[in-house]
Order: structure tokens, then sequence, then C-alpha cells
């Protein structure tokens, strides 16, 4: 009695994995192959020098078909210290093969950092479907998506590979389902937001007026615009130029509407501004060896 107590007889339970069952062909299993759940007893010190690799796990799909089954399997032991007791089947779920091409959507997770947006018109999936295979009862609604942490792009952009990843019609995972190819390249463009400042409206004058007249004032409407764009470009200029004015011999006020010219990359909410060009006869004495002025 005390030697039993000191050595008792003990059982320990271990789960088995039936890898890459072999089907008739055209037939998939539905899901996993269930884990084959085994005892082994023996005494305690038997136990405790025991190893899992000694047990092995066969099952026969020889004969399965379309629907539920009843697996035979067999657990050998390799260990003659212990005693094992295993179930004789697995049930398992069984269903034609099918096949789906499916194009590749991409699943956005989180947000790009503040002032920056995708450019989705340049966002491109290469290649853009995937030929998907498994249980012809789960194709029905199932998607081929990317997921792209938009919070960790690059604000440069993205080009470079992903996971395909198969979902059923409850946007839940299907991890049995095979792809082929396994991955697909995603571009994405990454641009600054835009922003819109007040820019003042410049303006040029060509020519000269009439002997004997002079420029007195210059004045444009409107005075400043409001200018859309990138942070970078509207701040590389400080005023908006406009199409110049010619007073080549204007003798009277000259009055154009001219086009704003904003640099590439922005908008402005005005195109036009109007330049009053005041010009008066001159009326100092003229200097000396000048020709007087009527």
């Amino acid at each position: 009695m005390v030697a039993y107590a000191q050595n008792p007889t003990q059982g320990r339970s271990y789960q088995l994995s039936i890898d890459h069952p072999t089907l008739p062909q055209g037939l998939v299993v539905v899901g996993a192959v269930p884990p084959v759940s085994v005892t082994v007893i023996g005494t305690a010190d038997n136990l405790q020098r025991f190893d899992k690799g000694s047990l092995h796990v066969t099952a026969n799909f020889s004969n399965v078909k379309v629907g539920a089954n009843r697996v035979p399997i067999d657990v050998q032991n390799s260990d003659a210290n212990v005693n094992i007791v295993a179930p004789h089947t697995v049930p398992v779920t069984v269903d034609e093969r099918g096949s789906s091409i499916q194009t590749v959507s991409i699943e956005r997770v989180r947000a790009l950092v503040p002032g920056f947006h995708e450019l989705v018109n340049a966002t491109t999936v290469t290649p853009s479907s995937v030929n998907v295979e498994g249980p012809k009862s789960q194709l029905t609604g199932i998607q081929a998506v990317v997921q792209v942490d938009l919070e960790n792009v690059a604000t440069s952009g993205i080009n470079q590979p992903y996971k395909v990843v198969i979902l059923d019609a409850n946007k839940k995972p299907l991890p049995a389902m095979g792809v082929n190819p396994t991955q697909v390249t995603v571009k994405m463009v990454i641009e600054a937001d835009a922003i819109t400042v007040t820019k003042p409206v410049g303006f040029t004058l060509t020519g000269q007026p009439a002997a004997c007249y002079h420029i007195t004032d210059v004045q444009i409407a409107p005075l400043n615009v409001q200018a859309t764009g990138l942070q970078s470009t509207l701040s590389t200029f400080g005023l908006l130029l406009t199409d110049p004015v010619d007073v080549t011999g204007a003798k009277g006020n000259v009055v154009k509407t001219v086009t704003i010219r904003p640099p590439a990359g922005v908008e402005v909410n005005q195109k036009t501004a109007q330049v009053r060009v005041l010009i008066s006869p001159v009326s100092a004495s003229p200097s000396p060896g000048a020709s007087p002025c009527p």
C-alpha cells in the first residue's frame, strides 16, 4: 500500500491533430478535422517520463462521402510503459471541392494620420483577382480582401505585398480556403490635405503713357482672393500674378479685366481681377532742355 501511494496509476489527456488528410479526388473537408482526444494511463513515474511524440494518429478518409461522416482512426503508441484510451472515429463533414475567381478588395483598418488623405483613384491591387478553392457550399458570398492599416502607412504612400484573406458572407475568416496567389501588391498614393489661405493679388504694367502724361495711381479689385492648395506650395509665393496691362501711348485712364494666374496645383475662388490705371497730364514745369507739354 505504501509503494502504491508513492507511485500511483494516473491518467493524462492529450489532443492529437490529423494534418493534411487525403480525401478522394474532388472532395474536401468542411472546416477543420477535429482533434483526437487521447488519454494516456500509467504510473506517476512513467507518465513523468512520457513523451507525447510517442503517440501517432492516422485516419482513413478513402470512403468518405459528401455530408457527415465518421472517419476511422488509429492511434499508435510506441511507449510500452503506458496504455492509451482513444476513440475509433472522428466526425467530419465533407463537401465537393469548388473554385471561384474573386476580385481582391482593400479593407482599410484605422485612419490615416491627420492632414493626409488617400488618392483613391490612384490605388491599385496587382493582381486584381485571385482563385479561391474550398468546400463548394462555402463559396457563396465569400470575399477576398487585404487588410491595410492606414495609420501605419507612410505619408509617402505604399507599394508592397499583402496577404489575401478569405471572408465568408458574415465577414468571418475562412482559413481552410485555398487561395492562389496568396499575396497581392497594393500600391497606394498618399497626399497632404489642401488648405485655404488669403493671398494678395498683384498687377504688372507694360509700356509708357503718351508724352506729357503719367501714371498717378493703380487700383486692383479684389485686393485679395482665397487660394487653396498644398501648404508646401502655398508657402512658395506671396503674391498671385495676373496678366500684364499695357498702357503704351495712353492719354486717359486704362481699365482692364485680367486673369489671375496661380501656380500649378493652386485654385483660387475668383479667376479674374480688374486693374484701373489712372493717367493724368503732366502739370509740372518741364525740365531744362525738355520739350514743353501743350
